[in-house]
């Protein structure tokens, strides 16, 4: 006899997902906002005017600390996740009275010191970086400390700094630089445009749609685009990557914990019913069938079952993931990714 939860696991991960997601990006977002309101402005000016980039850098106050909101949102998460897991596994019988999620268990505390401590820990390193090479690029560029500070932290409007790179990851900050500097010469502009065959315009870089047809616009009349429409499409363009990298982020880590405390919940189960990892049988299930962004592999996947908990899925790169969003799987296989993972348990193996 086997026992098959398939549809209400799968029933079960979006309503997590839906209801957990946007407090892991809001999380996120508001580590921005504190990284932002901690700048020591007098210091970061005088550190730059003295070439002094790892002062400059040091008045960004970049700590870890920074995340504390976001941290106890991802720690949340996998906590309701795995409580959520034991009541279905035990609405299904696998699972009996008492059986519950144990946050307490090593393996969970791990999970919650390793991931979220590597995610902040490269969140930390990610935006010093970030601030390095844009400091650099701006005094390859000639710019004054004043206009390098902006790129870092943006201006104060009605009140709160808005724009500069601190937030997001080096090739949206890139992205914003190329954008922002082409857009200050009509050959910058030009730069930014191809013209089709067709006579159609569009753009070598998706952009807000206020900061393309401000662009387009200078295209047409040869010229630059004009210093207070800059301004304005420099936060514009930085809110909109901002909300594509808060989107990344919540997407790939809500589905982190979700499914990692699923792995969890079950084994827990395992060792409190004397389930042996032989008997569990584990299906991937791809997220949302083929579209324009989906992996290949992780469609063809898709149906694939494999025998005993500890057995992995196996890639054709060689990569070998228990379930969806098992660390061994790296960003190549778990940023943005929506597959889930079934479980049953097979009663009839010897």
């Amino acid at each position: 006899m086997a026992i098959t939860p398939t549809r209400s696991q799968a029933r079960l991960f979006a309503q997590l997902i839906a209801e957990l997601e946007p407090r892991i990006r809001a999380g996120f977002m508001a580590a921005v906002t504190d990284l932002t309101a901690n700048v020591n402005w007098r210091e970061l000016l005088a550190n730059l005017e003295a070439g002094n980039i790892e002062g400059a850098i040091a008045a960004l106050n970049i700590s870890p600390a920074a995340w504390q909101q976001y941290s106890e949102a991802v720690s949340a998460a996998y906590a309701a996740s795995g409580s959520a897991y034991a009541a279905q596994i035990r609405m299904v019988g696998i699972g009996t009275i008492g059986t519950r999620f144990n946050m307490l268990n090593p393996r969970a505390e791990q999970w919650i010191r390793e991931n979220v401590g590597r995610s902040i820990a490269g969140f930390v390193e990610e935006q010093i970086e970030v601030a390095r090479q844009t400091i650099a690029a701006g005094y390859q560029l000639g710019k004054g400390p004043r206009d390098i500070a902006i790129d870092l932290a943006g201006r104060v409007v009605a009140g709160r700094r808005q724009g500069g790179v601190l937030g997001l990851d080096a090739p949206r900050a890139e992205r914003l630089r190329i954008v922002t500097e082409a857009m200050k010469t009509a050959e910058g502009v030009r730069s930014l445009v191809i013209e089709h065959q067709s006579g159609a315009l569009s753009l070598r870089y998706k952009v807000n749609k206020a900061t393309a047809n401000r662009i387009l616009a200078a295209y047409r009349k040869g010229e630059a685009v004009p210093e207070a429409q800059r301004a304005i499409s420099g936060r514009q363009y930085k809110n909109a990557l901002l909300k594509d990298r808060a989107d990344t982020v919540a997407r790939t880590e809500t589905a982190a914990a979700v499914l990692n405390a699923h792995d969890e919940a079950f084994r827990q189960t395992m060792e409190q019913q004397g389930i042996r990892p032989d008997q569990v049988v584990k299906r991937w299930r791809h997220g949302g069938g083929p579209t324009a962004h989906h992996r290949p592999d992780h469609y063809a996947m898709d149906g694939t079952e494999v025998v005993g908990m500890d057995t992995p899925f196996v890639f054709p790169d060689g990569t070998a993931m228990l379930f969806p969003h098992d660390p061994a799987g790296g960003a190549r296989h778990n940023i943005n990714c929506r597959c889930q993972v079934e479980y049953r348990v097979n009663y009839e193996v010897d």
